[in-house]
């Protein structure tokens, strides 16, 4: 699934080439990818007045509305027009008045288009932004106060914190030297600081290498990200640790295939 990253560097590129445009209709393929049912008479004669994230969702502002898009894990945005053999994956396709199109491509149709009045009436309840100046490593130290619950499930709360995702959060960990499964409340002033470092360096770095590429993220006219090429330990299993060269070790936390070092990442309970 596109993380903050991934969701940033789609952003950015559509920004540019939608922004002014008027929406002349709209055609959904797939009737869950479009809602309310309403969207389809409500969305012609709007403008596009900007396109900005929060969290993994992609917040395409148009007149007095926002339409809110979650990729899921296929979702695409392209103003290209697909090749004959993709168009079955275009779900919804948004046609505007001077002749261009954006279309929704979606493989395995689980991306969805929310069109609402304003985003806190489509969006579910998120934490803070990590790139925002409001998160502070002061702010980060209240947040993980108190809180029982691993780090690392913690971290993929999007309630908690919005945007990080299972490559970026076994990243930082080893990053900031951090067992996946410590208790949050357990960790050292030390520790917090380094983490909230390596949260925000880890996403900014992975923004400017557009993202990361492990299966079938692309952006823009097709362009694979490149961050891949800089994961220190996600997919590594069993390799050398770039740090002390012990084996990089796969566990599975709340379901999802995690990877650390058992030197380099002592556990605080």
């Amino acid at each position: 699934m596109p993380e903050l990253p991934e969701v940033e560097t789609v952003v950015r590129g559509l920004r540019p080439k939608i922004v002014g445009e008027k929406i002349q209709q709209v055609e959904c393929f797939w009737q869950k990818a479009l809602r309310p049912d309403t969207a389809l008479d409500e969305l012609p004669g709007r403008t596009i007045r900007d396109v900005t994230r929060r969290a993994k969702f992609i917040q395409i502002h148009l007149d007095e509305s926002v339409l809110l898009v979650h990729l899921r894990m296929t979702g695409r945005l392209s103003t290209m027009l697909p090749p004959v053999e993709n168009e079955k994956r275009v779900t919804v396709r948004l046609d505007f008045e001077s002749g261009n199109s954006l279309y929704f491509m979606d493989t395995r149709k689980f991306g969805r288009m929310i069109l609402a009045k304003r985003p806190e009436d489509g969006l579910p309840a998120l934490g803070p932004e990590p790139l925002s100046n409001r998160f502070t490593a002061q702010r980060f130290t209240q947040m993980l106060k108190d809180r029982s619950r691993q780090i690392k499930p913690l971290l993929l709360d999007q309630a908690f914190l919005a945007g990080l995702g299972n490559i970026y959060a076994d990243e930082v960990l080893f990053r900031a030297g951090v067992h996946p499964l410590s208790t949050a409340s357990a960790l050292r002033p030390e520790q917090i600081t380094k983490l909230h470092r390596a949260i925000r360096k880890v996403l900014r770095d992975s923004i400017r290498y557009q993202g990361t590429t492990v299966l079938s993220f692309v952006h823009g006219d097709g362009e694979s990200g490149s961050y891949q090429d800089q994961l220190l330990i996600y997919g590594h299993t069993g390799k050398p640790c770039p740090n002390c060269a012990a084996e990089i070790e796969k566990i599975f936390v709340g379901q999802r295939g995690t990877h650390f070092c058992p030197h380099c990442q002592p556990k605080y309970v």
